[in-house]
């Protein structure tokens, strides 16, 4: 007579694989990834990550006026390379809008802004904070 191993042991346990029943099935075998939220929630994020990689994009001219609408400038002084804080502040929010809720590349980002595509990245950071501070109650 032949002994088979233990699943639990050996192999692990294939039946969360088993196609038969759909409902109870875990996205993973836990022994590789872990549970099957762990999974779905990697997925989750993928999926999200590229949606946005994807989507229609809005431009960055048109994100530069919305900006400028919102804090009563000119777009022009967006794209100048003035220092003064609310200028400053404008173009870190452009950054952050453009990069990280729209998708646009750091360097698309940086040519039409004028400036190096490493100071895009400082301005994503500074543009979050900004964002906050805007949102956040007085």
């Amino acid at each position: 007579m032949i002994a088979w191993p233990d699943p639990n042991v050996s192999g692990g346990d294939t039946s969360v694989l088993s196609p038969k029943d759909k409902e109870n099935r875990e996205l993973s075998d836990q022994r590789v990834l872990g549970g099957g939220g762990f999974v779905g929630a990697v997925l989750q994020e993928s999926e999200r990550l590229l949606e946005k990689k994807y989507k229609p994009k809005r431009p960055i001219e048109e994100l530069i006026e919305v900006v400028a609408e919102q804090l009563d400038i000119s777009p022009e002084l967006i794209c100048s390379g003035s220092r003064k804080r609310l200028i400053s502040d404008a173009r870190a929010l452009l950054a952050y809008l453009a990069v990280e809720e729209t998708g646009h590349k750091a360097t698309d980002v940086a040519r039409v802004l004028g400036i190096k595509r490493v100071s895009v990245h400082h301005a994503v950071k500074k543009g979050k904070k900004v964002l906050e501070n805007l949102l956040s109650p007085l």
